[in-house]
């Protein structure tokens, strides 16, 4: 057997090897989001909670899978999010969280009389696509989670984290994007907090 086939071999081993543990995590990703969803829909459909208890409990069953901080310094931008003081960064993360959480949780809660079905999942490198079906009794929509996996895990967090969803083909992070652009042509950073803190 010469050089060159035995370096063929290798290649292809690592080859396979790579595609398999790829797919070992969607599989692995969508069992766990697959449950997560089961409990949410429990929750969701409880109507002897109030809509405080359902909203509380659907926060504490999601918050692990979402990466809120990032998605807050993505949704300014990474030139504008450098301008800020660490005190204003800080505080931006703290008043973005707190309003994704409310609003997500919202929406969420909204879905009592739909069934939630995974449509497809895909994988690029270290992100995954998990595409649902929201149906109701006389109509459906798409909701896309959009997955990607830290370097580093990090503390009471999942191993991969959401970092958008796409509602009806409307990327939650590029809509705040949008909207925090359009409000700091005219206003600063400050009345962008005070704002959201108002909320």
């Amino acid at each position: 057997m010469n050089k060159i086939f035995k370096k063929f071999l290798v290649f292809l081993s690592i080859f396979f090897l790579a595609q398999n543990l790829l797919a070992n995590e969607k599989i692995d990703l969508e069992k766990q989001f697959t449950k997560k969803l089961d409990e949410v829909v429990l929750v969701v459909k409880d109507r002897q909670l109030t809509a405080e208890n359902r909203n509380a409990n659907i926060i504490n069953l999601l918050t692990p899978m979402f990466d809120f901080k990032l998605m807050a310094k993505l949704s300014l931008g990474k030139s504008t999010w450098n301008k800020l003081t660490l005190k204003e960064q800080d505080n931006f993360i703290k008043l973005y969280v707190v309003r994704m959480k409310k609003s997500y949780s919202s929406k969420v809660d909204s879905y009592k009389n739909q069934e939630i079905e995974i449509k497809e999942v895909s994988q690029k490198k270290n992100r995954i696509r998990i595409s649902t079906d929201i149906i109701g009794k006389d109509d459906s929509f798409e909701i896309i989670y959009k997955f990607y996996k830290p370097k580093k895990r990090k503390e009471n967090k999942d191993i991969w984290l959401i970092y958008d969803v796409e509602i009806i083909g409307i990327s939650i992070l590029k809509a705040d994007k949008a909207q925090f652009k359009e409000f700091l042509k005219t206003k600063s950073i400050s009345q962008l907090i005070n704002k959201l803190a108002k909320k």
